[in-house]
């Protein structure tokens, strides 16, 4: 669970439907919104927009339709969600290491780059499609009577699979379906859910490989493709085209807070959760992850620069870990005044990240930071707001001596030391 949070805020339920194929799950009217706490409000000067966000596995029999999300351009607001449980939780056994997820090198083994269509660099959808398609499967799971469906795409010959972890939640039993026509068992390496990533394996040698690229070279307006098995509609995976609408959005879910996303107007629907987001080159520039329940043309795909340290680790069959400080946090410059006099915040101080709360057991109650506390350096950096502190943190590494200044109700500066905590997950 992500430890920074602002406020509570009001998330509607929408469920997805199942695929045509699979009994559709009971209607169930959205519960109203959980009441509000009462906790520092906050003020953000580009305003908010706040809509339901989709997970999108397929889902069907008795799986529930789907979990919504709250979606908020505040990198460290983290609300509550009404959320329905995907599946039943699966045990999986300890897999052994498996090999690294780089990408072979010869032509044979990976997808071909895709050349340049004219002077610009221009989306030549079949040249793309027949490149990439050769590494997309589809994902099927069961759990019991339930079942759902997803999509992955091949990262090595012998059959390491890259999906979400929400595609393959709760499974007993996992089925790739690979493009030349074989459905075989799937074994699930390992998955960090903080990230929404998870690594497959199937026994099979010698299969296409995705060529993967580089994020950060996009910008918005790029053309993109997104490919996978939407509404478990067939046999041969769906294909969409459309533009980088938007970069380094953050997605809040119930238990992460996505960071790095990419923004696409290429229709994402249910299904297509784990397939690729592919550029003009036929290259994989993101992992599709989840829609705007109540938009159009708004899809989000983790970005493969932020995906790939981690697919790396579970490859291994290893979870990332990330640091904490153990606090809630709000930026001192979106306080309300009432707030600011309720936290004892100093007159006259406008910048810093004030602790809301500071957790049980640890890294910050260890070190005796308190409510109402603001921290205006971290480890020789200056810390402005609550972004700049999570960015601080995030860049640190567990178990890490950092030092504080913090300034307290009485507008006095202290300096301490702490050592940073950790969990499990590499966090969004």
């Amino acid at each position: 669970m992500q430890e920074i949070e602002l406020e509570n805020q009001e998330v509607t339920l929408e469920p997805l439907e199942a695929a045509p194929s699979r009994p559709a799950p009971e209607s169930r009217p959205a519960p109203p919104p959980p009441p509000m706490r009462s906790q520092p409000a906050t003020r953000s000067g580009a305003g908010r927009f706040l809509f339901g966000v989709v997970l999108g596995a397929v889902v069907g029999a008795i799986v529930a339709g789907g979990i919504v999300v709250a979606f908020d351009e505040d990198p460290v607001a983290p609300v509550p969600v009404v959320a329905e449980p995907v599946a039943t939780e699966a045990v999986i056994d300890e897999p052994a290491p498996t090999p690294s997820v780089q990408a072979p090198t010869t032509a044979a083994e990976v997808t071909p780059e895709v050349a340049p269509s004219g002077t610009t660099l221009r989306l030549d959808v079949k040249a793309v499609l027949a490149a990439i398609q050769p590494a997309v499967v589809s994902v099927e799971i069961r759990s019991g009577s339930a079942a759902g469906a997803g999509t992955g795409f091949i990262i090595s010959p012998d059959g390491n699979i890259v999906t979400n972890a929400h595609v393959v939640e709760g499974a007993d039993r996992i089925l790739v379906h690979l493009a030349d026509g074989r459905e075989l068992d799937a074994e699930l390496i390992e998955q960090d859910t903080t990230r929404d990533l998870a690594v497959l394996n199937v026994d099979a040698e010698g299969l296409p490989t995705a060529r993967l690229g580089v994020s950060a070279e996009l910008e918005v307006g790029d053309e993109v493709l997104a490919i996978g098995n939407a509404l478990a509609l067939g046999d041969t995976p769906t294909v969409t085209t459309g533009i980088v609408s938007a970069l380094e959005r953050r997605v809040v879910t119930d238990s992460a807070e996505l960071t790095r996303i990419i923004q696409t107007d290429a229709a994402i629907n249910p299904g297509n959760s784990g397939g690729p987001l592919v550029n003009a080159r036929g290259e994989v520039i993101g992992v599709n992850t989840a829609i705007a329940g109540n938009a159009e043309g708004i899809g989000f795909a983790i970005s493969i620069d932020h995906a790939r340290p981690v697919i790396e680790s579970l490859v291994q069959g290893v979870v990332p870990t990330r640091p904490l400080l153990g606090v809630n946090i709000g930026s001192v410059s979106d306080l309300l005044d009432e707030d600011r006099a309720s936290l004892g915040v100093p007159e006259g101080l406008e910048s810093g990240a004030v602790i809301v709360r500071v957790s049980e057991g640890g890294a910050a109650e260890s070190a005796g930071l308190v409510p109402g506390e603001v921290i205006v350096v971290f480890d020789g950096r200056r810390i402005n707001d609550s972004e700049d502190l999570v960015d601080a943190v995030r860049a640190s590494t567990p178990g890490a001596t950092v030092t504080l200044t913090v300034i307290g109700a009485d507008g006095q500066e202290r300096t301490l030391e702490l050592e940073l905590g950790s969990a499990t997950g590499a966090g969004g």
